[in-house]
């Protein structure tokens, strides 16, 4: 029994390391009504190309928060630079949006999309 225990702790203690860290492709996805990051991004793209400022502020608040919930999922998945790439890019499309800058956001939008593809590959 001591030699089984002496061989297994750190076999599964080494598995579940593997998991962890490789699981960061299924935690970014949505697991509620509450973080569902990519489609308000693809919401905010469209209030934006149809001047609807209003929602676009509401989006980007929601995507902010979504993005605080998945970034607690993914932490220990996913390398810190994508992380805080996102977080700037979503400053700075809610900065584009205080002041009305189409062409910025729409950037910003497809440079997440890249982002968001590369994360946790």
């Amino acid at each position: 029994m001591k030699k089984f225990l002496l061989y297994f702790i750190p076999i599964l203690t080494i598995a579940s390391f593997i998991v962890v860290m490789n699981s960061g492709y299924f935690l970014k996805g949505p697991f509620g009504d509450d973080d569902r990051l990519y489609e308000a991004i693809t919401q905010i793209e469209q209030n934006v190309l149809e001047k609807k400022w209003e929602m676009a502020e509401e989006n980007i608040a929601y995507s902010e928060n979504a993005w605080k919930k998945i970034v607690r999922r993914i932490q220990y998945s996913v390398e810190k630079e994508y992380i805080i790439e996102i977080n700037g890019i979503l400053s700075r499309i809610r900065g584009g949006i205080k002041i009305y800058d189409d062409k910025a956001i729409i950037e910003e939008v497809y440079y997440f999309y890249e982002m968001w593809d590369k994360l946790a590959k």
